[in-house]
């Protein structure tokens, strides 16, 4: 079974990008149970750092400047088997815009998490699905405010010149 059947079509990229821009209290109040029930140990505690941020336009790359990123790597010490399957190292990575270190755990942990399909199954249920209402939400509401500034332009065609 892949990662992506048992997390319910969510891809690892995505649920990477669900759990980096969640709220982090949406995040701390639905993983912090489980960051007390599982054994998780830092391949890297969260770190701050600058970031150079590059930007393209036609064939040409340039260096838009730096934005600040805090990362974060866990490893679950001793994860659970699953059924016909040995406990295996799972590890967790995030990056998360800003010096957020307690945002950058959870969202490793949720990743590590996220390729366990015990809490797969849950985490899908309980969370991302609430992402992505969440994210549904503000693009609507976003949609809503821009919409009364939107501006048609069309163009009369003036007939040819004989």
């Amino acid at each position: 079974m892949t990662l992506a059947q048992h997390a319910g079509a969510l891809t690892r990229p995505q649920w990477m990008r669900l759990l980096a821009l969640a709220p982090e209290g949406t995040l701390r109040d639905l993983l912090q149970p489980l960051a007390q029930a599982v054994s998780y140990t830092f391949l890297r505690r969260p770190e701050a750092g600058l970031l150079m941020v590059e930007g393209k336009t036609g064939g040409t790359r340039f260096n838009l400047g730096e934005m600040l990123v805090t990362r974060c790597a866990v490893s679950l010490s001793h994860p659970p088997a699953q059924a016909g399957e040995p406990g295996r190292p799972v590890q967790g990575y995030a990056w998360i815009c800003g010096n957020r270190p307690r945002h950058a755990e959870l969202a490793a942990l949720g990743d590590a998490l996220m390729q366990l399909p015990g809490y797969a199954t849950r985490l899908r249920a309980d969370l991302f699905d609430h992402l992505r209402d969440l994210e549904k939400q503000e693009a609507a509401e976003e949609e809503r405010q821009i919409a009364p500034t939107r501006v048609n332009f069309f163009t009369l065609a003036r007939g040819e010149n004989a």
